[in-house]
């Protein structure tokens, strides 16, 4: 059934004949043993293959790949194994991690895609505040728009990157 479930049907006899050393291709002639050891090992590949799918979502939805045909598949495929080497928590293309490299992974770009919905949010609430102070502006109600000025000023200052830039020597 996991066979079948992860697509490996046609490859059944070489998998069968691996876990049982050589011996047969036949899983009806595998040990209980044999069995239990494909069985634990095919349930780590579909953990493996559902977290590495929630990475795509999240790469996707943070920006980092685009939807697309079939080469804009491998170039996403590309770009994904590249950030992960050069940002990654764990430094390895995803098709390197192993299981607990996958879930570290996966907690990373969780991270990322709250943090730039989030500041999604408040670049919205940018927008509505600036519209809001032109409308009392065009009122008359300068107290109102100096509110909504300093709620604003917090806003932007929120988002804006955090370092320092490095003093300019005189």
């Amino acid at each position: 059934m996991l066979l079948g479930q992860l697509d490996l049907m046609a490859r059944k006899p070489e998998i069968v004949y691996s876990f049982t050393d050589g011996r047969t291709e036949s899983s009806r002639e595998m040990t209980l043993i044999e069995a239990k050891s494909l069985i634990e090992y095919l349930k780590g590949s579909q953990e493996k293959t559902t977290i590495i799918r929630r990475i795509w979502h999240l790469a996707y939805e943070s920006g980092i790949i685009v939807p697309g045909d079939h080469d804009e598949r491998s170039m996403n495929a590309a770009k994904l194994d590249s950030f992960c080497k050069q940002y990654g928590t764990v430094k390895k293309a995803i098709s390197m991690q192993s299981l607990k490299e996958l879930k570290r992974t996966v907690k990373q770009f969780e991270a990322m895609y709250h943090k730039r919905k989030d500041k999604q949010e408040t670049l919205d609430q940018i927008e509505a505040l600036k519209g809001y102070i032109n409308i009392f502006i065009k009122h008359e109600d300068y107290e109102r728009a100096a509110e909504a000025k300093k709620f604003l000023d917090k806003l932007t200052e929120e988002i804006a990157p955090k370092r320092k830039k490095a003093a300019k020597a005189v």
